[in-house]
């Protein structure tokens, strides 16, 4: 059965591959977006957590993200400018990355002096100053810069009212990681997480998902001084009925993959297809990242894999959405990780300037407008 499933799976995401090719917004323009997920948000403390959690039991062996992904480090952010800084388009624009920002991490301390009856959280800016070699002035050089644009990933990357629940019906393995201020493990026999932000929980889950949305763009306004144009539900799971409030507080363009994947109280899933410059009953444009760099995820999704991606895209007249996850850059839980990815990804750029001499950076923000008024160059 898990093998038929598997299989069917597989036909329908080349069935929403191909007719993503063929259907929606087409462009000769060469435009490249590099979009990447999670950050602000808390993964893995540091390599001594790390080992910790792995000799208590829990789930980190083999989850790359628990292995690598943590803050971005002074360090991290440096190196990733420094390479970032170094191409610039045919508009004389740097290669820039969207960074899709989670805006708030729980505040543990409060959390637990509650004797966990009540939620409290604190801006992920707050978090960088509790952290080693962290600083909010790392992220404001790279967005002084146009190298780093901070879109809204939602508040916390966190299913709060699921979380919550648990750790109040003392979830031995979520108590124990909580005591390690993280929450990004598996649980119940790796068959459930609590990362989907906006996976349906309860009858009152829309409701609450509702004003954490307001909750959070209200706190990025305040974090970077303006409303981010575009959105990205993590784990691409967010109900339908949250697209009026998304609107309602700004959000013009939703980034994703081919699938929406929605839940239900009753706990079964589905998903919707979207397709490049599809809109909405709220006019709002759904872009989708059809190129992948995610060689920490799988070593296969390298810049060769990366490069042919494009070249499609290029191919079918469509803009290049790559996908470029946050833990690729990250250095402070093995070092190894940033220093080979990146070597790899400022390959790609030199590669992509080469073979398209043409081509345009933009921020997913960017891509959205010149979507939505078809500029044609």
């Amino acid at each position: 059965m898990n093998k038929l499933k598997h299989y069917q799976s597989a036909i329908q995401y080349r069935l929403y591959a191909y007719i993503n090719e063929h259907r929606g917004y087409v462009t000769d323009r060469k435009i490249v977006v590099i979009e990447s997920d999670d950050w602000g948000s808390i993964r893995m403390p540091s390599i001594d957590v790390f080992h910790q959690m792995a000799a208590l039991g829990l789930d980190t062996v083999g989850r790359c993200y628990n292995e690598n992904d943590s803050l971005a480090t002074k360090q991290d952010l440096s190196c990733l400018f420094d390479i970032l800084s170094s191409y610039k388009d045919s508009n004389g624009h740097f290669a820039k990355i969207t960074a899709n920002t989670c805006v708030a991490n729980p505040d543990f301390e409060k959390i637990k002096r509650s004797n966990f009856s009540s939620y409290f959280y604190e801006p992920f800016t707050m978090t960088l100053e509790r952290y080693p070699n962290c600083s909010f002035d790392s992220w404001k050089e790279g967005i002084t810069q146009h190298l780093f644009i901070p879109q809204f990933h939602g508040k916390e990357h966190l299913n709060v009212e699921k979380w919550m629940f648990e750790l109040q019906n003392i979830n031995s393995e979520l108590r124990t990681c909580f005591e390690f201020q993280t929450w990004g493990i598996r649980y119940n026999n790796c068959q459930d997480s609590v990362l989907e932000a906006f996976l349906v929980c309860s009858d009152n889950s829309i409701k609450l998902q509702k004003q954490v949305l307001k909750e959070g763009m209200q706190l990025f306004q305040d974090i970077f001084g303006y409303t981010s144009k575009s959105f990205i539900a993590p784990c691409y799971t967010w109900n339908p009925d949250l697209n009026q409030t998304l609107k309602q507080i700004g959000v013009e363009f939703l980034q994703g993959g081919y699938s929406q994947y929605l839940s239900d109280i009753n706990g079964s899933s589905n998903s919707l297809y979207h397709y490049m410059g599809e809109k909405n009953d709220y006019e709002q444009i759904y872009l989708v990242r059809n190129c992948f760099f995610e060689p920490t995820q799988d070593a296969r999704l390298d810049k060769d894999f990366c490069l042919k991606g494009i070249a499609k895209a290029f191919r079918l007249k469509k803009p290049a959405i790559i996908s470029a996850h946050r833990l690729n850059f990250i250095g402070s839980i093995r070092p190894q990780n940033r220093e080979r990815n990146l070597r790899q990804f400022s390959e790609l750029l030199k590669t992509i300037l080469k073979l398209w001499p043409d081509v345009e950076f933009m921020s997913s923000d960017e891509l959205g407008e010149v979507i939505r008024n078809n500029k044609i160059k």
